[in-house]
């Protein structure tokens, strides 16, 4: 069983890319990290794209997936993200018990050009962020990628939009996966 956790920061195309790979991903079943908290929890407006408590957030989504079953999945994708903007807009990292009690196995991390990132959420969303903090978030997010390999030898890959089904695939089957 592999369950990944599908991250990159808000804007980059984790969605876009999934759907545009659901061919090579058959054995997987996919999940939204945003749409299993919502579910289970109404939502609470910290501003564009912020968590008011991203601790207890977390708590949410461990409780979802295992309500969910998603545990018991041969293999599955959990869309979200390894560091969020907090109420204050400060980068925080999604606590490291999450990845322990959600059982996550593997990480992929999809990145892109912080400013074509930003062209993308002002296209789709109406807002402005600063590329710098883009480019800071991608930043923080590959770190604590690498930490949580090497603290809880989660398997971590950092892939772009380049990366083709085929590749994801290979990927995948290295995180312990099935194709």
């Amino acid at each position: 069983m592999s369950v990944i956790m599908f991250s990159g920061v808000h804007g980059v195309g984790k969605g876009y890319f999934l759907e545009k790979n659901k061919n090579s991903l058959q054995q997987y079943k996919i999940y939204s990290a945003s749409k299993l908290i919502e579910k289970y929890q109404p939502s609470t407006d910290a501003g564009y794209k912020k968590v008011s408590d991203v601790n207890h957030n977390q708590e949410i989504l461990i409780r979802a997936i295992r309500e969910e079953a998603i545990l018991n999945e041969t293999n599955c994708i959990i869309d979200g993200h390894l560091c969020i903007y907090n109420a204050k807009g400060e980068v925080e990292r999604v606590p490291e018990y999450f990845f322990v009690k959600a059982g996550i196995t593997g990480i992929v991390l999809l990145q892109d050009d912080p400013q074509v990132i930003c062209n993308r959420i002002s296209l789709r969303d109406s807002e402005q962020i600063r590329v710098e903090d883009i480019g800071k978030m991608q930043d923080e997010e590959e770190k604590y990628a690498h930490e949580l390999q090497e603290k809880f030898q989660i398997v971590c890959k950092v892939i772009s939009h380049k990366c083709t089904g085929k590749q994801l695939k290979s990927l995948l089957l290295e995180m312990g996966g099935q194709t």
